[in-house]
Formats: structure tokens, sequence, C-alpha cells
């Protein structure tokens, strides 16, 4: 039986790193009763959050890669580790590979402290994706890489940051490193900043498609890749330690400005198999750090999201509200009645975040 409820485990500032190892061990185990719906042989997809170059908190902790992957391995699994960078770092068309490198990205990033073997999607080919048809706002679908329909389980390890268009890019938004170039765009033509976006792919290829109607479903389609997945999720689990606050999902804006990064007195570590809750909790933790960031360094996070038009600033709006979050609901890819274990965590911060969650 795979376990609804949210499990939070609290880590100090100065923690060692065996200390969060053993915080991400046991929120691992607990949230899925100790990997009770894992069998020996059993293929196990990890998707990380490899969007660039940079960097936790730009990209997933290393850390929490391996010792997911020890976990899994202990148990029998086979591991796959998968993703592709974004757009701006890694471009591919019919044609072939026209820019980057998923691989390059995950060894710069420092991902490959984990000692994983890293699958770049790219590297797998244009054909190597398979169009998934159960949508509403995808009029035809979207294509997504076939290793979704050959593994047993998924396990998604995003990060806990800000984004330049979406506002937040948490869970949900994690599942787009599975999307071919195609349906990239495709749903890019429904959200902000598309120009720029379309310039560049413009710029590099000359049959990757530009010209979608704006259909003004952003956050439906992204949210909606999870119905892909949905059936073989069996967990989404969280590393903030460290929480990217401002731009993202890069380490810079435009190559110019720099995020800013927190890092809590208390960070955590969290998990569910419901993906509303885990997203939730992860609005609420970048809600209530977003509040220390000095006013001057809001700035231009302010001006982002004035030009952006689609967004509001953290903290402006209800958690529920979030546009992913509503989404999800819609298409009971979570529910909002779940029990939150706390583990670790001081009653204070359980009582700030229990208030942003229910809008006191």
């Amino acid at each position: 039986m795979i376990n609804k409820d949210l499990f939070v485990y609290g880590i100090a500032k100065k923690a060692s790193e065996k200390d969060i190892e053993n915080a991400i061990e046991k929120v691992l185990l607990e949230s899925t009763n100790g990997l009770s719906w894992l069998k020996k042989g059993d293929t196990v997809l990890l998707k990380p959050t490899l969007n660039s170059n940079d960097p936790y908190p730009a990209t997933t902790d290393p850390l929490t890669l391996k010792v997911v992957a020890e976990l899994l391995h202990k148990k029998g699994a086979k591991v796959i580790l998968a993703d592709q960078s974004g757009i701006e770092h890694v471009i591919q068309d019919k044609t072939g590979i026209l820019k980057g490198s998923s691989q390059k990205c995950f060894e710069d990033s420092g991902m490959n402290k984990s000692g994983l073997y890293f699958n770049a999607l790219e590297k797998r080919g244009w054909n190597s994706f398979y169009k998934f048809n159960k949508t509403k706002a995808w009029t035809k679908g979207f294509y997504i890489s076939d290793i979704v329909k050959n593994v047993d389980h998924i396990i998604n390890l995003p990060r806990v940051s800000t984004h330049a268009q979406a506002g937040v890019t948490l869970g949900f938004k994690n599942f787009v490193g599975l999307l071919r170039e195609d349906s990239r765009l495709e749903f890019h033509n429904s959200g902000p900043f598309k120009q720029a976006i379309n310039a560049f792919a413009k710029s590099k290829s000359k049959t990757l498609k530009t010209n979608y109607v704006n259909e003004n479903n952003f956050f439906e389609k992204i949210t909606e890749i999870s119905l892909a997945t949905k059936d073989k999720l069996r967990l989404t689990l969280f590393t903030a330690t460290k929480l990217q606050t401002t731009f993202g999902p890069d380490k810079k804006l435009m190559g110019l400005f720099t995020s800013y990064i927190v890092e809590p007195e208390i960070g955590l570590v969290f998990a569910s198999s419901n993906q509303v809750a885990t997203e939730a909790l992860a609005i609420a933790f970048l809600i209530l750090n977003y509040k220390t960031i000095p006013e001057n360094k809001k700035v231009l996070q302010k001006l982002l999201i004035t030009a952006n038009g689609k967004i509001k600033e953290l903290g402006k709006e209800n958690v529920w509200d979030n546009l992913f979050i509503k989404s999800a609901l819609k298409l009971k890819l979570g529910n909002k009645n779940f029990d939150v274990n706390y583990n670790n965590v001081p009653i204070k911060l359980q009582n700030e975040l229990m208030n942003i969650l229910n809008n006191k």
C-alpha cells in the first residue's frame, strides 16, 4: 500500500553530510512503507532536475540521488537516472542534436558526484519519444520519453526554486525534462516570454515548429505531463536545505542576474506519493523563506513578475490558488486531505508552514 501522507524531516543548517543522508533515507523509507511496492529486478526511473549545468539548488542535490539509488539497489532494483536539459542548453530536432549535452550539464552541475550512470535523453534519438494522447489541454497530445513506458516505477526528485516563466519550478514542472523539443515549444507558446524561446529555436533548427496557437493553457499543459507518469509514480521527494528564491530555473537570469539563494536555519527533506501535498509544502516553504530576503534583492524579481503577467509574487497568492495545484486537483493528481508527519522540525516552523497552508 502506498502512503498518501506527507513526511517531513528537519535538518539544521550546520548538519553533517551523514545527518542529511540519514534524513533522506528516513523520509524515503517512511513515505513508501519501506519501499513496499518494489520487487527484486524492478526498474526505477529517477527523474532529477537537470535544467542546466548549475549546481544545487538550481538542480537536484547529488547527495539525494546517491542515497535514493543506494537504497533501491539494496532492494535489488535496477536504477535508471535520466533527463534532458532545458532548450537553452540542449536542443535537438529530427536531424539530430543541434546544441549542447545533457551529459556535460550532469557533470558540470556536480550531479556526477552521485556516482550514478546518467542517461541523456537526446542521445537516445528523436524517435525514442512516444505520443501520449490522454490529455485535455494538449489537443493533439505530447511526446514523452519511452523510458516512461518501459520502467516499473518512477521517483521524482525536484529541487525547490522559483521560475521566471512559471513562478515556481517544483514537482509538476520537473517532468518537462522528459518531453521532446516539439512538445516543449508547444506548451511554451501558451506561456510568457515565448518570443525569446521561439527565436532561439529558429536560430538553431530549420525543422522545429514554433508557430503554435496560443491556447493560454501554459500551466495546464505542464501539469498534464503527470498524466503520463501517474500510474508509475511512487514518490516525489524534495531536499530543501537550499532554496532558489528569485528568478530561476537556472542560477542566472539571461546570464546576467544571479538568483538569490536562501540556506534556512532548518532545511527540510519531505516526500509523499500525493503530488499535491509535496507541491503545496514546497510552495509554503518558498513563501516563508522569500520573506527573509532583503527588499532591495526583490526589486528585479518584482519587475520580472510584472513583465511576466501570469504569475504573482510569493506570498501574494494562496497556496491553493497556485495554477499548478489548481490544475492538479482538477486532474485528481493528488488531494488536499493529507496528514503531515514532522520529525526534527521545531514547533515554530511547523506552525508557520501550517499557517501558510491554511491561508492564515
